[in-house]
């Protein structure tokens, strides 16, 4: 398959799945998940308010659930081998990136896919209080995988950028959170478009220059670019009567269509809004699975993990 040693890939999967399983802390991690989640499904007044045998409750904690839970399992993926020492150990071995990838990612999801298994606990409730529509459980589910699976390859990709699992776990977080809220307001798809030209111009300046210091700058320049045109984008979205208004106010009046920008949509923001998960997840709470939904959890991945590599393979630069 592509070249892919598919027992690499087993090998390094099976050693993280035995580090998870084998640690008490994976154990605390899935009684919190099944706990959580069984009290964000039943623990509200909406579950018995709505007297339907489903998830819906659930449906719509479930992003902000998964956006500290993932990073949670992810956090140490890379950043504890790098801490020890046995990243060097690895990647030593004639092994290729994608291999090691591959593998890293299957461990971490793995580690969700069981989560998720023991929180199907939820459906058999549910089939005791009432008769729920087993194709909606699928197709709910299905959703949350998805979800999860795009989740666990932010935090794969944080892992990799420190050796600190704290400072991975926060950023994976944060990564997983500009998805989860864009869409939700404007000035956080505006945000989330900010953050994500930064970090492609960052990583173009690392590939011409292979610096991290001229990376740093590039990333800096990419997303003060960025919020300059989200601003601009904003401010044009006025009316002829308030620029003028602004224009006679003076200094005053500016800075607060600058602030309009932030809270009202504009083009720029607009961009970014098909990237919120919540709203390519929805469907799948309503029994309906779209194509354009898993190309987007797909696409979101495979994206995702060509970065991972890529940042692996700086290694060999």
């Amino acid at each position: 398959m592509m070249g892919i040693d598919l027992g690499v890939v087993s090998a390094v999967f099976r050693k993280d799945m035995r580090q998870y399983l084998g640690n008490p802390t994976g154990y605390v991690f899935l009684t919190l998940f099944i706990a959580t989640t069984a009290a964000a499904a039943f623990l509200q007044d909406g579950f018995f308010a709505r007297n339907l045998a489903d998830l819906a409750e659930l449906n719509a904690m479930m992003p902000a659930i998964l956006m500290f839970f993932v990073p949670a399992i992810t956090m140490g993926a890379w950043a504890e081998e790098r801490r020890g020492g046995t990243d060097e150990l690895l990647l030593t071995m004639p092994v290729r990136d994608v291999e090691v990838v591959l593998g890293k990612y299957l461990g971490v999801l793995g580690m969700y896919a069981i989560s998720l298994a023991f929180s199907l606990s939820n459906v058999g409730v549910l089939m005791y209080l009432g008769d729920p529509d087993t194709g909606l459980m699928a197709s709910t589910y299905l959703g949350y995988l998805l979800m999860g699976a795009l989740f666990c390859a932010i935090g794969l990709v944080a892992s990799m950028l420190t050796k600190n699992a704290t400072v991975a776990f926060i950023l994976g977080a944060l990564g997983c959170a500009g998805l989860v809220f864009a869409g939700t307001q404007p000035w956080a798809s505006g945000l989330l478009g900010a953050a994500l030209v930064g970090a492609a111009a960052a990583l173009t300046t690392f590939a011409l220059t292979n610096k991290g210091s001229a990376a740093g700058i590039g990333g800096l320049v990419g997303g003060l670019a960025a919020t300059f045109a989200w601003l601009v984008a904003g401010r044009g979205s006025e009316t002829a009567t308030e620029t003028e208004t602004a224009t006679e106010a003076g200094a005053e009046a500016a800075t607060e269509v600058g602030a309009d920008a932030l809270r009202d949509g504009n083009s720029f923001a607009d961009l970014f809004d098909a990237l919120s998960v919540t709203d390519h997840v929805a469907s799948f709470g309503e029994g309906v699975v779209r194509l354009g939904d898993v190309l987007y959890f797909a696409g979101g991945i495979a994206v995702l993990l060509y970065l991972a590599s890529f940042l692996l393979g700086r290694r060999h630069w």
